[in-house]
């Protein structure tokens, strides 16, 4: 086991087709300190992560700030078998006492590409880390195990994705499926919830990088991992795109103060200037945060990642 030793961003599975757990093994039901809370977080900005709010069931038919607009709302399956000890007991979670799932696997077959072709932005990916990952299976003699049984194996994938290189907003916010998008590393991006609509980043045991994977293999995160590149003090840098073609960003503002949820709109984003493929362009974009929902929590543009259903087109995902 390992415990956090600092303040990083969160690290689940809502298929808009199916829904399908990140672990096989029943999920206790959401208690007191579990359920859905309105309460703040003790400070604003990097200190935000002793009493983050647990964002359980916080799925919604109308985009709302703080909640995710989904386009399909069952729930069931696998996740966290217990509650760990870095609930409060209050309906909020402490993420300096949240546990790592032990090991230091290293991929060197990671690859990942992205390039503009035309209109659109071409990624290809197998999904693999560029950094270091826990042991997945959980060993039953890691001490996550207690409270997070995953029993999948990392896996190699075929992606290849291609999303608007130039992206637009919709007319309105539209529903997510299952993934967000896809880390600049090329490891996919899950929403927030795990399959049970439970919050996957309180509930569900991940690496230090806050990646685990699903039962087809699959390793992804639930927030932006703090092994991605993100150093500096001012605005930050691009971690990731969302499936409707807009850039996800780390926390940091255009000044350089972290963000929160309660300072982003329904999508989990804003518009100003930034750095965009060289240039620099108003345009909107999203930003991750250590508080739920943690990256989009609906799509600002339209996704070309969905079928009429919202299906995800990730392989082994339904």
């Amino acid at each position: 086991m390992r415990v956090a030793a600092w303040a990083p961003l969160v690290s689940a599975l809502l298929l808009t087709g199916a829904v399908v757990s990140c672990s096989d093994d029943p999920k206790p039901s959401s208690t007191s300190s579990g359920t859905t809370s309105t309460t703040s977080t003790s400070t604003t900005g990097s200190g935000a992560v002793t009493r983050l709010p647990v964002g359980d069931n916080r799925l919604v038919t109308t985009p709302t700030v703080g909640s995710i607009f989904a386009c399909r709302t069952g729930g069931g399956g696998g996740g966290a078998s217990a509650q760990g000890p870095w609930f409060n007991g209050d309906g909020t979670w402490d993420l300096t006492k949240k546990v790592f799932v032990d090991g230091d696997v290293r991929w060197d077959a990671a690859s990942a590409t992205f390039a503009v072709q035309g209109d659109m932005r071409v990624i290809t990916s197998n999904a693999l880390p560029a950094h270091g990952s826990g042991v997945f299976p959980i060993s039953p003699s890691d001490d996550a195990y207690q409270y997070d049984r995953n029993p999948n194996t990392i896996t190699s994938q075929t992606l290849s994705i291609s999303i608007d290189a130039t992206p637009t907003a919709a007319t309105t916010p539209t529903c997510l499926g299952g993934e967000v998008g896809i880390a600049s590393d090329g490891v996919p991006i899950f929403n927030g919830f795990d399959a049970g609509n439970r919050d996957a980043a309180a509930w569900e045991v991940q690496d230090q990088c806050h990646g685990h994977p699903q039962m087809s293999g699959i390793y992804h995160y639930h927030d932006i991992s703090p092994c991605l590149d993100d150093a500096g003090t001012g605005h930050s840098k691009l971690v990731g795109y969302a499936f409707d073609g807009f850039g996800i960003y780390g926390p940091r503002g255009e000044d350089g103060t972290e963000l929160t949820t309660a300072g982003l709109d329904v999508c989990h984003g804003h518009t100003h200037t930034i750095e965009w493929d060289g240039q620099q362009v108003e345009l909107y974009h999203y930003h991750a945060t250590k508080d739920f929902p943690y990256t989009a929590s609906c799509f600002h543009g339209t996704s070309t990642q969905q079928g009429p259903l919202g299906r995800s087109v990730i392989p082994g995902r339904g």
